[in-house]
């Protein structure tokens, strides 16, 4: 199994086995003070390998701190990698994922969202929070 893209955005959608992404790939977000809220979307997509299929899996994404305190929100989705017909025997099956929630940042640093299956860890999205003076 291999996540191959874990995306932090303004928002995002999962629609028909394709990723919306709106203001996406960002790593830097700017605050004039702390703590400091946002909505946040996590787009995902994992392909399951073939031998992996017509399983169930548990995805986890979760947010850390750069000592790798972890953070609210904690999101879980279980999902099964059915074999559709038509399907080329051996090709990884992707699946995708969406969504959107509140985040807080507690103050200024450096932060992660993580995603694992099944508790190993496969993919993290690193991020800056830092501050800037309020506009005048």
């Amino acid at each position: 199994m291999n996540i191959h893209a874990l995306m932090l955005a303004d928002s995002a959608q999962a629609v028909d086995g394709k990723l919306y992404i709106l203001g996406g790939a960002w790593n830097v977000l700017r605050f004039p003070e702390f703590p400091a809220q946002l909505i946040v979307g996590i787009a995902v997509a994992i392909d399951v390998d073939w031998n992996e299929t017509n399983r169930r899996h548990h995805l986890d994404v979760h947010f850390e701190d750069a000592d790798g305190n972890g953070m609210q929100p904690t999101i879980g989705a279980d999902f099964e990698a059915g074999r559709p017909p038509g399907a080329v025997a051996g090709a990884d099956l992707r699946i995708v994922f969406a969504v959107n929630g509140p985040l807080s940042i507690p103050g200024p640093g450096s932060y992660s969202a993580v995603a694992s299956v099944g508790g190993e860890v496969l993919a993290r999205a690193r991020f800056q929070a830092i501050q800037v003076a309020r506009p005048s």
